[in-house]
């Protein structure tokens, strides 16, 4: 393929000029780089849709009870820590989990962007629980809908999450507003959960393409309330599968955790 078809391709589908440069360098530079650009390229592509920045990173990390230590055990020392740098942090134990074992549990921090957690994680060391630090998996995190009041004065409450994967020919931005216009359309029926859509780009995603895996969360404004949300949905015709018509595919059912605030609620 000449340098020019190359050229064509990258103009039409990228728009990226710069890279065009190195491009023509050559024939035989610009096979060795081709790679190289095509992630660049991907990299800048992938949010040129017109959607709403993240409202938040979320590092999600698999965490596990001690043996001779019980959950609560677990919660009290975590709230108990001295800890400074995220905004939130949240203890999510499952109640209705994917194959989850008996002492585990997610441990969320929530952060403004990457370069906030960069300049201010730390791990501390704890006595009740070991983490899997070494597998952690970063979320970019949009809120759905106008509902805000998730842990409605209580420091805990109920989450669903399910996993979807985003379908071939659509992007984030297809996702946030078909799930955005459905959080709306619940909201009118009285549903006072809080939605979010988030959103992998880094971390264990095996047998996946890249950039395609989300999580659609509600949160409770309290466990009750998240239960009346459910019982709404369950009240109507419950379509079966992923429906066609939705930028998503594979979506498994959710599973259920019972969510409690460490640090913050801000």
């Amino acid at each position: 393929m000449g340098v020019h078809r190359f050229e064509n391709l990258f103009r039409s589908n990228f728009s990226l000029g710069p890279i065009l440069v190195l491009i023509l360098m050559g024939e035989e530079k610009m096979k060795e780089k081709l790679w190289l650009l095509f992630l660049i390229a991907f990299s800048f592509n992938a949010y040129a849709q017109d959607v709403p920045a993240p409202n938040s990173l979320y590092v999600a990390t698999q965490c596990f009870v001690n043996d001779g230590a019980t959950f609560a055990d677990v919660v009290e020392e975590a709230r108990s820590g001295n800890i400074s740098g995220p905004n939130q942090v949240f203890f999510r134990q499952p109640v209705a989990g994917n194959g989850a074992a008996p002492n585990q549990f997610t441990r969320i921090v929530v952060w403004d962007n990457m370069e906030h957690w960069a300049t201010n994680v730390q791990i501390v060391p704890v006595e009740n629980y070991t983490c899997d630090n070494a597998n952690r998996s970063f979320w970019t995190n949009r809120v759905l809908g106008t509902n805000q009041n998730a842990y409605d004065g209580t420091d805990v409450s109920l989450v669903t999450t399910r996993l979807c994967f985003i379908g071939r020919g659509h992007t984030i931005a297809d996702v946030y507003e078909s799930l955005n216009d459905g959080a709306l359309a619940r909201e009118t029926m009285g549903d006072t959960t809080m939605s979010m859509v988030s959103h992998l780009f880094l971390g264990p995603s095996t047998g996946t393409d890249m950039r395609t895996r989300i999580v659609i969360r509600r949160i409770g404004d309290s466990e009750a309330g998240l239960a009346r949300s459910l019982d709404l949905v369950n009240e109507g015709d419950v379509g079966i599968g992923t429906p066609i018509n939705v930028p998503a595919e594979h979506c498994l059912d959710a599973a259920l955790t019972r969510s409690y605030v460490i640090l913050g609620n801000n």
